[in-house]
């Protein structure tokens, strides 16, 4: 008798069968929140050389979670170490494997590109600024976010989520509503409204299906108040 044919492990599928028809998997949020809000606040945060270390921090953890949509586990493998910058780019690779990563693929390495059209959302600006601030702070490792609080050790993902819940409730997101996970769904929305082709954002994003895409993250705007902008932006798109 083969295993797949055995009596207990068919009342094991039968059991987890009957666990997914009572409690089917779905997606986290119906709607999403408007990146404008975000955009609109980070914009008050400049110019990045009059902003304290942990306003710094902070926007620089944020801004590249909306341009990119990666998540809080990549921000924390950023590595200075792995770090490569070009005229108008700065390119990060990865030497360990990411939540995406497979056997039949390459994790590409993420790229943030320079943003011309407002220099107070300028992500390559505010991480240069980074890097000098903290240049001689570091006591030791070469990931690139540290804390901006004694003795500066390297930061946890949890430290990265939480950096990034206080950038949401700053801007007036719900957060009642909204986690940090939330702003990868808030960024490919955004960018798929904006018509960037959905290759793109799957690529840029780490998905290898658009239906992953299209079930989980590609959601419409939450209309409610507490997460809506009477303000028209700019998208900054992948």
């Amino acid at each position: 008798m083969s295993i797949g044919n055995h009596p207990i492990v068919l009342r094991v599928v039968r059991f987890l069968k009957g666990v997914f028809n009572l409690r089917p998997t779905v997606p986290r949020y119906k709607g999403v929140w408007d990146v404008s809000i975000v955009l609109r606040f980070l914009k008050t945060l400049s110019p990045a050389s009059s902003l304290s270390l942990k306003n710094l921090s902070l926007k620089l953890v944020m801004l590249p979670s909306l341009v990119t949509a990666q998540r809080g586990q990549t921000l924390h493998l950023l590595d200075i170490n792995l770090m490569s910058t070009y005229d108008s780019s700065i390119v990060f690779t990865f030497n360990k494997p990411l939540k995406q990563s497979n056997p039949r693929t390459q994790v590409d390495p993420l790229v943030l590109k320079a943003y011309v059209h407002n220099e107070s959302l300028y992500v390559i600006s505010t991480l240069k600024e980074y890097l000098q601030r903290t240049e001689t702070l570091r006591v030791s490792g070469s990931q690139l976010l540290i804390s901006f609080q004694n003795p500066h050790n390297a930061v946890s993902r949890d430290t990265i989520s939480r950096w990034i819940r206080t950038v949401m409730q700053l801007s007036g997101i719900n957060l009642n509503v909204y986690k940090a996970h939330s702003t990868r769904a808030a960024s490919v929305s955004a960018a798929h409204r904006a018509e960037v082709p959905v290759q793109e954002i799957l690529r840029k994003a780490g998905w290898s299906s658009a239906q992953t895409f299209a079930i989980y993250y590609d959601r419409n705007l939450d209309t409610s108040e507490s997460s809506t902008s009477q303000f028209q932006e700019a998208i900054l798109t992948l």
